[in-house]
């Protein structure tokens, strides 16, 4: 009986180790993975024109007024760490190549880095959000992608902005801004450099829209407090 045993643990034994071997041979002989290049994007003035980088001068007795930013919506496609190419109706994403961050993230902190660097000082970002906000400025992306057109890709970033009074939710301005860098080579890099280009000149177009609306607000309140002259 202690025979039988014996002969069958050692058995067992040999085949375990004969598992063990196949397996480190089967790790030892997968081919070497490629790392995926991670990317990142922040708002970069030298990309821009010289005459866009230019913050309006800001009147001596004007009372800054806080804006809270509101990020109501971005394409889900392209919302994650992948990045997005188009072509015709076809939608794929870059192989060897993500976002270090989720594209919504990284869009959100650099349009903040505009706003703060950029901005006229009669516009802040609220620090408080809503609590402390005069008015509300919503960010809705649309397209945040690479088209492809005859192998040769373009960076497009659109959005719909609409400043929005808190006080009482009045809509006071709108507008649609968007920003096309045609990518001159097909590697990765310059492709990255175009979403940055694009995003910053979106961000710039979007501080000017914000800037001029809050003026325009400033001045009808301000109308609406004085009173008309008796006749």
């Amino acid at each position: 009986m202690m025979t039988r045993v014996t002969r069958r643990s050692l058995s067992l034994g040999l085949l375990t180790a004969g598992l063990a071997t196949g397996l480190s041979g089967c790790i030892t002989l997968l081919p070497e993975v490629k790392p995926v290049q991670l990317y990142s994007i922040r708002f970069n003035p030298a990309l821009l024109e010289k005459d866009e980088v230019k913050a309006p001068p800001a009147s001596p007795d004007a009372r800054p007024a806080d804006v809270f930013v509101n990020f109501d919506g971005f394409p889900r496609a392209a919302a994650g760490d992948r990045i997005v190419t188009i072509e015709g109706n076809e939608v794929s994403y870059v192989s060897g190549g993500r976002w270090a961050s989720t594209a919504q993230g990284q869009f959100r902190d650099l349009m903040s880095e505009g706003f703060a660097r950029h901005a006229s000082p009669e516009v802040r970002l609220g620090d408080q959000g809503r609590v402390s906000g005069n008015y509300r400025l919503d960010i809705n992306v649309r397209r945040f992608e690479a088209v492809y057109a005859k192998r040769r890709p373009t960076v497009v970033v659109a959005l719909d902005a609409r400043l929005v009074r808190l006080k009482d939710r009045q809509v006071m301005a709108e507008k649609f801004i968007s920003s096309e860098i045609v990518v001159r080579k097909g590697s990765l890099g310059p492709m990255i450099e175009g979403f940055e280009s694009a995003a910053s000149r979106v961000t710039v177009d979007v501080i000017a829209f914000t800037e001029t609306a809050v003026g325009e607000a400033k001045a009808k309140e301000a109308a609406v407090e004085i009173p008309a002259p008796a006749q």
